[in-house]
Formats: structure tokens, C-alpha cells, sequence
């Protein structure tokens, strides 16, 4: 009996002994459950693509498998802990850029860096139409104006192009550039279009789009025209070349009625050999008046004058022409 108490005291003291050899085993494995730093760290910047790089705040980095996610730091970086090893793959987002992803394999502490292409965007768009009433020729015209205004998060100078569709009349083709930054637009006749008159295309889905150098493109929703003006405005006075007084001009026309909010507008131009130069705009009229009296400021020489309409959507109807002179 005393050699089994014996045994089984030498039995424990080796047990106690072997535990007390094991706690100082160094858990470093990432897959030992005991290991404090379960694994390897991924960590990175999230940038603008191009020169003068910037850093993107409040991107989201996930990471799959495991749907881990983080947000980029207000200086651009990320860091994502305690990874098991393995093939991963990083998947970047941030407003207002593409999407981005990298395939990663996590041997080590690893390190990653993405650079986002900012999506263009449209700022402004304005689809409207343009009647116009002359003596020659003797045809009214109708036109149609599209007109966008757009940027782009890397700089206006990443925007290479802006289109328009009619999906429906399998209508596509260019914007062209402005003189203002940023705007491209578009005037078009019916002879520049598939239909017989500007007012078919009311109710017709419009699509814009955007490109930029990087190959993104961005598409508006459905865009549509509100409607064609079909009144003109009628003058009274001047007309035929009268000769008006050296020191003021008093313009009429017949009252204009029409159902909806507009105002008015006359544009003056001179007559050079022909030609038409303008001269000056008297802008927002509101649209009950029927006379308008200004100075005089004018050089002696003929003027051609027109009455436009203009309604809240920006479409407009312009009067036939009116003419003057001035004289010393």
C-alpha cells in the first residue's frame, strides 16, 4: 500500500511539473487559441489617382472571407488586425469614386495602398427649345438646346466627353465644349434629329452621360423637354427703320397671354454691312408689360430689335424682327 502511495505521488508531482514546464511555452502561433496577437495585421492609405496626390477619408475597406470592415482614417489609412492567414481579397469604396479591390495572400504583416478614381458627376442639366418667328425665311424655326453643366473629383480637366441618347429614336451623339468650364451643350434643328418636329420629342426619355480619361462612365436618370412656346410676340413700335427720338426709345408690343409664368426680354443689335453685332440685353420684363421706355444712348446707325419669351424652364419664343435708326 505504501508503494502505491508512493506511485501515485510521484505520478502528480510529474503532472504539476509538466503544466508548470508548459506555461512557458510561447503561444505565437496563429492558430493557437492562447496566442494573444491572433495573427498578421493589413494596413494601407486610401489616395486620389492622380498628381497632386490626396488622401480619401471614410473609405470603407472590407475584407472577404470574413466581412471585415473599416473605415480609412481622416489621413487616408486603414488597419485591419488579428488576420488569420490565407488568400484574402480588399475591396475599397468611397463616395463619389470607383471601386476598387485587391487580391492579397497573408503569410506576414502586409501593406496596401489604393488609388480611387473620382466618378464624374452632373451638376446641371437643361433641356428646353427655342421657337423662332422672322420675315426671312419666312418659317418659324424650332430648336432644341441641351445643355450640362459637369465636374469631376479629380478636376474639370478629367471630364473627356458628354453624350445624349433618345433611346427611343436610337438617338445618340456629342455635347459640345463650351467656353465656360465644366458646360458642354448642343443646339439642334430638325434637320439634325429623326422627327418631323421639335414638339414629338416632348415626353421622349433623354439619358446624358459623362466620360472621363480613366474610361468611367456616368449616366443621368431620364431627363424630359416640358414644352415648345408656341406664341410670338408681336411689335409695334419701332418698326420699318422708324427713326426714333435722340433721346429716348419707347418700345411696344401687343400683350402677350399665355397660361403659365414667363418674362420678357428685348435684345438690341446693330446693322454693320449686314450683319448683326449686339449691342445691348434689357432682361426679366415682366410678361403683362406691353411698353418700355429707355435712354437713348445709342450712335447713329440702323438697330434691328426682338421681343423674347421666356417661361420658367428656361424655353422661349422670339418675336419677328424690328427695326430703327438713330440718327444725330
Amino acid at each position: 500500500m505504501i508503494y502505491s502511495l508512493l506511485k501515485y505521488l510521484s505520478a502528480l508531482f510529474l503532472l504539476l511539473f509538466a503544466a508548470g514546464c508548459l506555461e512557458d511555452v510561447p503561444h505565437d502561433n496563429p492558430l493557437d487559441p492562447q496566442n494573444s496577437n491572433r495573427g498578421y495585421t493589413l494596413s494601407g492609405t486610401v489616395n486620389t489617382l492622380y498628381a497632386p496626390v490626396q488622401t480619401i477619408s471614410n473609405a470603407i475597406i472590407t475584407l472577404e472571407p470574413g466581412n471585415e470592415k473599416v473605415f480609412s482614417r481622416s489621413d487616408g489609412s486603414f488597419l485591419l488586425e488579428n488576420l488569420l492567414p490565407g488568400d484574402y481579397t480588399v475591396y475599397c469604396t468611397a463616395d463619389g469614386y470607383t471601386r476598387d479591390s485587391l487580391r492579397v495572400t497573408l503569410n506576414a504583416n502586409h501593406v496596401v495602398n489604393f488609388f480611387l478614381d473620382g466618378l464624374p458627376y452632373f451638376e446641371t442639366i437643361s433641356l428646353t427649345t427655342q421657337h423662332l418667328s422672322q420675315f426671312f425665311p419666312v418659317e418659324d424655326l424650332y430648336y432644341l438646346q441641351i445643355e450640362a453643366r459637369v465636374n469631376d473629383p479629380d478636376g474639370i480637366a478629367d471630364i473627356n466627353s458628354v453624350f445624349f441618347d433618345i433611346p427611343e429614336y436610337n438617338v445618340h451623339d456629342t455635347l459640345f465644349v463650351s467656353l465656360e468650364a465644366g458646360t458642354f451643350s448642343r443646339r439642334l434643328s430638325i434637320d439634325d434629329l429623326p422627327v418631323n418636329t421639335i414638339q414629338s420629342l416632348i415626353g421622349r426619355a433623354f439619358i446624358l452621360s459623362v466620360l472621363d480619361d480613366a474610361g468611367k462612365t456616368v449616366k443621368s436618370g431620364k431627363r424630359y423637354l416640358t414644352r415648345v412656346i408656341e406664341e410670338t410676340p408681336v411689335l409695334n413700335q419701332p418698326v420699318n427703320l422708324q427713326t426714333v427720338p435722340v433721346d429716348s426709345i419707347r418700345f411696344i408690343w401687343q400683350k402677350v397671354r399665355l397660361p403659365y409664368w414667363f418674362n420678357l426680354k428685348i435684345e438690341i443689335f446693330q446693322i454693320n454691312q449686314g450683319l448683326l453685332s449686339p449691342v445691348t440685353t434689357i432682361p426679366d420684363i415682366p410678361g403683362a408689360t406691353q411698353t418700355l421706355t429707355i435712354s437713348n444712348t445709342l450712335p447713329a446707325a440702323n438697330y434691328v430689335w426682338i421681343l423674347k419669351v421666356t417661361d420658367e424652364f428656361g424655353n422661349s419664343s422670339s418675336s419677328r424682327e424690328g427695326t430703327f435708326q438713330v440718327t444725330n
